[in-house]
């Protein structure tokens, strides 16, 4: 078996040639494609920290709008509870009102009540005045009448024979 040695001039060609090869790719492919390279890692670490900033300004953000809801919700409880607040007071006014409409109502009812049955006892003894006065002119005017008397007298006579207490 043989040895191979290498041929010295043609290794000599190799490593020259890759010597230039490494040279001529340093200086015209390796510089453009290492800095393209930096020129993306520093894109990605801008992008990177571009976004922590948007993911903090936008925590940020949602804290505010929380508290703002927060506050938001708290104004409307406010709100509502003034509402109720006055539409109890309106409420107690109308009822307010309404009562004393009522007392007055019942007022006016009780001096109407006062006034009528005033007006029916004067009616009432007028009635009974003259019903008196009627009564007495006929009883007057009765025993004025002579056969009239006697005729009352002979019934009153025959009633207290016909009682079975005489």
């Amino acid at each position: 078996m043989e040895m191979v040695l290498p041929k010295i001039p043609q290794l000599l060609t190799t490593v020259v040639g890759f010597l230039l090869l490494v040279l001529l790719m340093r200086k015209y492919a390796w510089g453009p494609i290492l800095d393209l390279l930096d020129e993306r890692r520093k894109k990605v670490e801008d992008d990177y920290s571009a976004a922590e900033r948007n993911l903090s300004d936008a925590e940020e953000l949602k804290r505010d709008f929380e508290s703002k809801l927060t506050d938001i919700k708290a104004i409307e409880r406010e709100k509502v509870q003034e509402a109720v607040k006055r539409g109890e007071e309106i409420a107690d006014g109308i009822v307010g009102k309404a009562r004393s409409s009522a007392d007055e109502t019942k007022a006016k009812a009780a001096q109407d009540i006062d006034l009528e049955a005033h007006k029916a006892q004067l009616e009432l003894r007028d009635t009974t005045v003259a019903m008196a006065i009627g009564a007495a002119e006929k009883v007057i005017g009765e025993r004025l009448d002579d056969e009239l008397h006697r005729k009352l007298i002979n019934d009153y006579i025959d009633t207290l024979g016909e009682s079975p207490n005489a």
